[in-house]
């Protein structure tokens, strides 16, 4: 088993690699003084386009952990107001997601 925050560090190496631009754009957009809640929605609709499409670790995690990322979304969407009930469905996701690119 790999040290906690691997897969964070794994995932954010790709992301800066693949997708800098965007990447950079939305960290600028996050770090000015008091940002409003739907400034930088274009800044990270971009980002994650980028990140679904072109960041090979996240697309391994897609499909190998595909079953885990549905059940954790499911547990989201039936416990809106309390994601803490979901904790066990995201340990799972990340454990899956660990094994898959350690």
């Amino acid at each position: 088993m790999s040290k906690p925050g691997a897969l964070d560090q794994i995932l954010m190496e790709d992301i800066a690699r693949h997708c800098p631009q965007q990447f950079l754009a939305f960290h600028q957009c996050m770090s000015k003084p008091n940002p409003d809640a739907n400034e930088c929605n274009a800044e990270q609709q971009k980002l994650t386009q980028c990140i679904r499409y072109d960041v090979p670790a996240f697309q391994r995690i897609q499909g190998v952990c595909a079953g885990k990322l549905q059940g954790y979304d499911a547990c989201l969407k039936m416990n809106k107001s309390d994601a803490s009930k979901c904790t066990q469905d995201l340990q799972e996701l990340r454990n899956c997601a660990t094994n898959t690119l350690t």
